[in-house]
């Protein structure tokens, strides 16, 4: 007796058939991130004792992160981007426990010839600007300016966080070697905009000289002087690389609204090339103005060395001198490793 046509085989055959040969888009996902750890001692102005021990993040603060992209025509490809913080010496998540899993980034995106518009948690670019000239390379953990403009330990002069939330990003194409950044961040507040944040950035490249200037407005996140109902930040920055030996100069200054603070820190150093890794020099001074206490000043120091193993890990020692006015000075070192994957 012949068989009976299986008409549901069929048609699963046909389907597979034709969706294997449909068009698919190709979206390559990348996973990379750094791993810093070092020890050694630290102590700030002010503090009681030095405290030792075993730390994430002496030159780099560590993080994972997933990108990619997909072509969706007409030259606009579509961008997403999550990083978030974590303690290679314990494995926690975040820079500190008030950190969310993806604190550094988390955003959607549209890229063309018209520049880049991004969607969500965005990165500060007033922190990219500070931490680009800076010849220790934005740590947070020994950079005489770093330290003093977004470390609690130091002062942390410049109010709010390195990342904002529900924020849009808007981000140049590059013109004659100027680019631009600029970010608004809703505060979300119902009935009003008074906890809004916004900032702008202009980047110039003209190797071997590069500059930027910031300006921002926060009303809303950590750090805010007592009293205060914003801040305004202007940040200013060049490097000129003399084939080798580079040069750094800083400036930012804060004014509050609302109360009598401000702040105005000034920075020069230098990077020194010598066998496969560099020298790091940097002093930094922070004049203090507020009303209902004696100006005061902070002053920074740096001396550090790194030196690469590899394209992606580095050795390094380095150490920080930290001193504010009427308080005893402080003292943190560390040797220390980081791989970039």
């Amino acid at each position: 007796m012949p068989k009976k046509f299986n008409t549901n085989r069929i048609v699963r055959y046909v389907s597979i058939a034709f969706l294997t040969s449909l068009p698919v888009r190709a979206i390559a996902v990348e996973l990379y991130g750094v791993v810093d750890a070092f020890v050694g001692s630290t102590k700030s102005s002010g503090d009681p004792g030095s405290v030792g021990g075993l730390q994430s993040g002496g030159m780099s603060t560590s993080f994972w992160g997933l990108t990619g992209s997909e072509m969706i025509g007409d030259g606009v490809k579509a961008n997403f981007r999550i990083e978030g913080y974590y303690l290679s010496d314990t494995g926690a998540s975040g820079r500190s426990a008030t950190d969310t899993l993806l604190s550094r980034n988390a955003y959607v995106g549209l890229e063309g010839k018209f520049g880049e518009i991004r969607l969500g948690r965005l990165a500060n670019p007033m922190f990219l600007a500070t931490g680009q000239f800076d010849p220790f390379g934005g740590s947070t953990k020994f950079s005489p300016i770093m330290n003093p403009l977004w470390s609690p330990q130091y002062g942390r002069y410049i109010a709010g966080d390195s990342g904002w939330n529900n924020a849009i990003g808007y981000y140049t194409p590059e013109f004659s070697g100027l680019s631009g950044r600029f970010l608004y961040a809703f505060g979300e507040a119902v009935g009003t905009n008074t906890s809004n944040n916004a900032v702008a950035m202009l980047y110039l490249n003209k190797s071997p000289f590069t500059a930027t200037v910031a300006f921002q407005r926060t009303r809303f996140g950590p750090g805010f002087p007592a009293g205060g109902s914003a801040q305004n930040v202007v940040s200013a920055g060049m490097a000129y690389d003399f084939r080798g030996l580079k040069v750094f100069l800083q400036y930012s200054g804060t004014r509050a609204s609302g109360v009598e603070f401000r702040t105005d820190s000034y920075m020069v150093g230098a990077t020194v090339p010598f066998l496969e890794g560099r020298f790091m020099f940097a002093a930094t001074q922070t004049n203090i103005n507020s009303v209902g206490r004696q100006d005061a000043k902070r002053r920074d120091a740096g001396l550090g060395y790194l030196y690469a193993l590899s394209k992606r890990t580095d050795v390094y020692i380095s150490t920080i001198y930290d001193k504010l006015s009427d308080q005893g000075s402080g003292v943190s070192t560390g040797i220390g490793i980081r791989h970039r994957f």
